[in-house]
C-alpha cells in the first residue's frame, strides 16, 4: 500500500511539474504584439472591441460572431463573400479572444457579452442581422432574447453551442476547480493556448480534417498577445457555468425570441450534434434550416461553398418581407 501511495504521489508531482512547464512556456511565448492594421477599435463601457468592417457603408448590416478561441479573421472568406454582395459586414472579436481589450472585471458571461455587443452595434450604426457560430451563438441568442432584442433584425445560428437548456442553479464542480487561477492557467497553457495542440484541437471539431490546415496560423495570431493564457483561464470557468441567469439558456427565453431566425448545421457534427439543431428548430420555428452533409462543427471552413450558399439562403429567409 505504501508503494502505491508513493507511485501516486510521484505521478501527481510529475503532472504538476509538466503543467508548470507549460505555464512558464506561455509566459515566454506571449508578449507585446501590434494590432493588425485591418482592425477597427470601438469603445464600449467594457473596453475597446476589435472589429473588421467591410462592404459598402450603406449596405444592410450583418454581424459575425466567432466560436471559442477564434477571432474575426476566422470569418475572412465569409466576410469577403458577403461584402461582395453589398452587405455591411461587422466581424467581431469577442473578448477575451482576438484583439479586443480584455475585461479587468472578467465580465464574460452571456448577459455581459450581449450588453457588450449591443454597445458595439449602437456605436457602429445600429441594428444588424446576427450570425453566431458555436460559442458565439450564445451571446447572439442572448442579444435577441434579452433587453437589447430591438438591435437584432435576424438571427442565423451555425452549430450553436448553447449547452443544456434549463440547467440547474450553480456553476458546477469543473468551473469551481478551474477558478483557482494557478490551476486554471496551467490547464489552459497545456491545452487551448498550447501551439502544438492548435491543429489537433481544431481537427477534433471537424469531419473533414484536412480543412483545418489553412487556418491554423490564422488562429494562432492573437494567441501570441501578452496575457492570453491568463485571460482565457479567467474566461474558462464562465464557459463551464451551467446557469448564469441568461435567457438564452432557457426554453422560455428561446421561444420568446421575435427576430426571424435560420439554422445552419453540420450534419456530421459530434460537438453539437444535429439533434441540438432540431431542438432549436422546435423552439425557434426558423424560416430556414440547412444541414450540410459530411460536415462537422465548423462548416465555414469545412465546406466553404456549401456554407456560403446556405448562408445566402438563410439571410434571404430572415430578411423576407423586411
Amino acid at each position: 500500500m505504501r508503494l502505491l501511495w508513493r507511485l501516486c504521489g510521484g505521478l501527481i508531482l510529475a503532472l504538476l511539474v509538466l503543467l508548470t512547464g507549460f505555464r512558464v512556456a506561455a509566459w515566454w511565448r506571449e508578449g507585446p504584439v501590434p494590432i493588425p492594421p485591418q482592425m477597427t477599435m470601438v469603445a464600449t463601457s467594457y473596453g475597446k472591441m476589435a472589429v473588421q468592417m467591410s462592404g459598402p457603408e450603406t449596405g444592410r448590416r450583418v454581424m459575425l460572431l466567432h466560436g471559442t478561441a477564434a477571432w474575426s479573421g476566422f470569418w475572412r472568406d465569409v466576410s469577403a463573400h458577403l461584402a461582395a454582395q453589398g452587405w455591411r459586414v461587422i466581424a467581431v472579436d469577442t473578448p477575451p479572444f482576438g484583439w479586443s481589450e480584455r475585461d479587468p472585471q472578467v465580465r464574460y458571461n452571456r448577459v455581459a457579452q450581449a450588453d457588450r455587443l449591443a454597445q458595439l452595434l449602437r456605436a457602429t450604426g445600429g441594428p444588424a442581422i446576427v450570425v453566431g457560430h458555436s460559442f458565439g451563438a450564445g451571446a447572439g441568442v442572448e442579444l435577441a432574447a434579452g433587453k437589447h432584442a430591438g438591435l437584432v433584425e435576424g438571427l442565423v445560428l451555425v452549430d450553436a453551442a448553447l449547452g443544456k437548456l434549463d440547467p440547474p442553479e450553480g456553476r458546477g464542480a469543473a468551473a469551481a476547480i478551474l477558478s483557482f487561477a494557478p490551476l486554471g492557467q496551467a490547464v489552459t497553457s497545456a491545452s487551448v493556448t498550447n501551439p502544438p495542440l492548435t491543429g489537433p484541437l481544431v481537427r477534433s471539431f471537424l469531419a473533414r480534417k484536412a480543412a483545418a490546415d489553412p487556418w491554423i496560423e490564422t488562429l494562432k495570431q492573437p494567441m501570441r498577445r501578452e496575457g492570453t493564457t491568463a485571460a482565457y483561464a479567467e474566461w474558462l470557468p464562465q464557459l463551464m457555468t451551467a446557469n448564469d441567469g441568461a435567457k438564452s439558456r432557457t426554453r422560455v427565453g428561446l421561444r420568446a425570441i421575435r427576430a426571424p431566425s435560420a439554422i445552419i448545421w453540420g450534419a456530421a457534427d459530434t460537438v453539437t450534434p444535429p439533434a441540438q439543431g432540431k431542438e432549436l428548430e422546435a423552439l425557434l420555428k426558423p424560416r430556414s434550416a440547412v444541414y450540410l452533409a459530411g460536415v462537422g462543427h465548423i462548416p465555414h471552413i469545412e465546406d466553404p461553398k456549401g456554407f456560403q450558399a446556405a448562408l445566402d439562403r438563410s439571410l434571404a429567409a430572415v430578411t423576407r418581407g423586411q
